[in-house]
């Protein structure tokens, strides 16, 4: 295991950590410890009330997971702690062993690395939230800008091609939706669930029906659509996600986590170049897969 500089097309370089075959991210922590967490993943031990959550990066797994922690707790009221509690490649499987039940087990690495020996013996509730790769794309790059630990200060024409390419941390998107393809083709063997990011926006109240079903919980609709509006966009990016110390500590000044969740803000980035450099790689790679068309514009 190393730490690694990743260069984009205009030499500007992002921090990452080469775990053995797999680039990981780096979250400020020594790569040796870093490579500790990875290697113990697959061996994670779950609670049997726990769920899993599953997404790539920037698919959306934050707004999951605050929706899924009011609906398991039954209150629109703002929850305790943070996705980052419970993530597996970012924390021990020690320190998240201590956290209380309801907890949301979550995880970007692909699924080849996922504790799925434990998640079939304890039939884990799993849900793997999708969105469409354009939009995950932009918003990586904006992550990738804002986030300190990165270094990085490049440009969106220079950091696609290279993102294309599946240099950086977790690999390529469509890597990753194909080895879930398989995984879903040969029968999971625990209870799965599949989200949308656009459909969340297109029809909330619809998307929580099911996942209230999947979930066997039961709540009112008053309840219903309270969790709906205080997982809303506009009022998540008015409620502090991070304490000012943690915010000063992982982001730069002028970084939002939480910067737009639009369906269709990639337009505002792709030249027609990229576009149709996108469109080619993409439906290339995955032709015949039933990840491959996504929806990329609510209008």
């Amino acid at each position: 295991m190393t730490s690694v500089r990743i260069k984009d097309l205009g030499g500007a370089s992002m921090h990452a950590v080469d775990v053995g075959g797999f680039i990981a991210p780096y979250f400020m922590k020594e790569p040796e410890e870093t490579k500790q967490i990875f290697d113990k993943v697959p061996d994670f031990k779950f609670k049997k009330d726990d769920l899993m959550l599953c997404s790539y990066p920037k698919a959306g797994s934050n707004w999951m997971y605050e929706t899924l922690m009011r609906i398991l707790t039954k209150t629109a009221e703002p929850i305790q702690g943070s996705k980052e509690d419970a993530m597996i490649e970012f924390q021990s499987a020690e320190s998240v062993d201590k956290l209380l039940s309801p907890r949301i087990v979550n995880c970007h690495f692909p699924c080849r690395y996922l504790p799925l020996k434990d998640m079939k013996a304890k039939q884990i509730k799993t849900i793997l939230c999708c969105r469409n790769p354009k939009d995950i794309a932009v918003s990586y790059f904006n992550h990738m800008k804002g986030v300190k630990s990165y270094e990085y200060d490049g440009k969106w024409s220079d950091w696609l091609p290279v993102y294309l390419q599946g240099k950086l941390e977790y690999g390529k998107y469509t890597d990753y939706l194909i080895e879930w393809e398989k995984e879903i083709k040969n029968g999971v063997g625990y209870p799965f669930h599949l989200m949308y990011y656009e459909d969340m926006k297109r029809n909330g109240t619809e998307e929580i029906e099911k996942l209230l079903k999947f979930l066997g919980v039961d709540i009112d609709n008053n309840l219903k659509n309270d969790i709906l509006k205080q997982c809303g966009f506009d009022t998540m990016v008015k409620r502090e996600m991070y304490p000012p110390a943690v915010k000063e500590l992982y982001f730069k000044s002028d970084f939002r986590f939480l910067r737009k969740g639009q369906v269709g803000d990639w337009k505002n980035w792709f030249t027609v170049a990229q576009n149709e450099m996108f469109d080619d790689i993409w439906e290339k790679e995955m032709s015949g897969s039933s990840f491959s068309k996504f929806t990329y514009s609510m209008y």
